[in-house]
């Protein structure tokens, strides 16, 4: 399994005031984004949130009557269960279970998609509009999707994001922890990670070249530890922006609305967005 325990707990800076590391977990100011891209639901509504991402989920049953969290890891159910104000907890049930058969799991529609990183989690193309398909099936009239996932920008200037200069900035102070260690992941070796053929980044190439370089004396302790932070030995889907929206029109979906949040290295390719289903 890609998603251990071990990797869920580099997420998070500080337990006891239930804060993770920004890049990787939506940030407050994303948050607020997300919360922006709901502006018109029903209070009284239904929030299916993919994942156990506990921001969305605490944000979701503040701003819902009723939350459903779909996961189909038992880890990532067990760490982040009780991460949502005690308030709150009333208006959220957990299910264990893929997203795909979220239709079958659900009382009824649902009045918003809340997600953080889901397409990136699939095989690829087919994958990403199969489950956007199942997941306009599950909307009521009105709802739309939320979610933040990482693609390539059309333009988008992968040199600029090579490991290197990130380095480089890093040591400047010119970018935090949190920019340095998540881009480097996302884009540091892009030449080397990954296929443009099948838009998909290797992670465990990643993580190997960072190892030597880190064997060889080429990474102090503060740069490996914002580099741990975002460790992930699977494969990610990150599309081309181009193929991200053709996903969604595919899907059924109209154009998406970018929703601005946080703006730091990571806003251009890993920004919220929202769209709804076509009529």
């Amino acid at each position: 399994m890609d998603w251990t325990p071990e990797i869920y707990q580099a997420r998070i800076e500080d337990r006891a005031s239930r804060t993770r590391h920004a890049g990787g977990s939506p940030s407050p100011m994303e948050i607020h984004a997300y919360h922006a891209a709901c502006e018109g639901l029903p209070e009284n509504g239904t929030a299916l949130v993919l994942g156990m991402t506990p921001e969305l989920r605490a944000m979701a049953a503040a701003r819902f009557q009723s939350v459903v969290s779909v996961d189909a890891s038992e880890t990532a159910m067990g760490m982040f269960a009780d991460w949502i104000p005690v308030d709150f907890r009333s208006r959220e049930r957990l299910i264990l279970g893929d997203w795909n058969e979220a239709a079958g799991l659900l009382d009824g529609g649902v009045d918003v998609v809340l997600g953080d990183g889901i397409i990136g989690n699939l095989a690829g193309y087919e994958a990403s509009v199969e489950l956007l398909k199942s997941l306009g099936g599950l909307l009521n009239p009105g709802g739309r999707c939320v979610m933040r996932n990482v693609f390539v920008p059309c333009g988008f200037d992968t040199v600029a994001r090579c490991f290197e200069r990130l380095l480089d900035g890093f040591r400047r102070d010119r970018i935090d922890a949190a920019e340095f260690g998540f881009v480097s992941r996302m884009f540091g070796f892009h030449s080397s990670a990954y296929d443009e053929s099948a838009e998909i980044l290797d992670n465990a190439v990643v993580y190997r070249l960072l190892g030597e370089m880190r064997g060889a004396g080429q990474l102090d302790d503060r740069e490996w530890e914002a580099l741990e932070r975002y460790r992930f030995m699977g494969r990610n889907y990150f599309p081309a922006e181009r193929t991200w929206r053709a996903i969604i029109a595919e899907s059924g979906f109209s154009e998406p609305l970018t929703h601005p949040g946080e703006q730091r290295l990571w806003a251009e390719f890993y920004p919220v967005q929202s769209f709804a289903p076509l009529t």
